[in-house]
């Protein structure tokens, strides 16, 4: 009986050949753990946060289809954040929007910003301001380090034009009040305007 003769040739070929599919195995293991990865990227393709920014206060309508004319689906608080979709194009101005679990739908895009507006930057509707009996309160310093105070400014956002700097001590009197600001008139100029309620003390 002949006994099998394996040449050395056939026992390199072998080792080449276990080499091979252990790299082949490698590289599928390597693919597999990607996948999810990529997936999880492609899931977030596209969508973008921004926030509602109104020069009014007022909130922003979020409508059935691209144009002014089209239903009103709902309303977006001025500062809240949204979602803007890019899944399909849209008419310029406008843009595809989601707010939490709510139906998609349109928004003008030039009441929209990428970052995220600072809490004295948004302009506070005028009906949020409650009429007050009058009464006095003097302006506080910016920090420990300064006698000036915040501008009396002519619209309730710091965006607005100052009247004025206050400085530290000054008294004002309050007309209205606002959740952010108030309404006060100044003793000094006589003019009335809107000061930072966190920047007030009642006297």
């Amino acid at each position: 009986m002949k006994g099998t003769f394996r040449s050395a040739e056939d026992e390199s070929e072998e080792i080449k050949m276990k080499k091979i599919l252990s790299a082949v195995m490698v590289l599928m293991l390597a693919i597999g753990l990607m996948i999810p990865a990529f997936a999880s990227a492609e899931s977030t393709v596209g969508h973008d946060t921004m926030w509602v920014v109104c020069a009014d206060g007022k909130r922003l309508n979020v409508r059935y289809l691209p144009s002014r004319s089209s239903r009103l689906l709902y309303r977006i608080d001025n500062g809240d954040s949204l979602t803007v979709l890019h899944d399909e194009p849209t008419p310029e101005g406008w843009a595809m929007v989601r707010k939490g679990n709510k139906q998609v739908g349109y928004v003008m895009t030039k009441y929209l910003k990428a970052n995220k507006p600072g809490k004295y930057e948004l302009r506070e509707r005028d009906d949020d301001f409650v009429a007050v009996g009058t009464y006095k309160v003097t302006a506080r310093a910016l920090n420990s380090r300064t006698d000036e105070s915040v501008g009396l400014r002519v619209k309730p956002t710091k965006k607005s034009t100052a009247i004025r700097r206050l400085m530290a001590g000054d008294t004002l009197d309050v007309i209205a009040v606002g959740k952010t600001w108030s309404q006060v008139r100044d003793p000094q100029t006589g003019a009335t305007g809107y000061v930072a309620n966190d920047y007030i003390a009642r006297v």
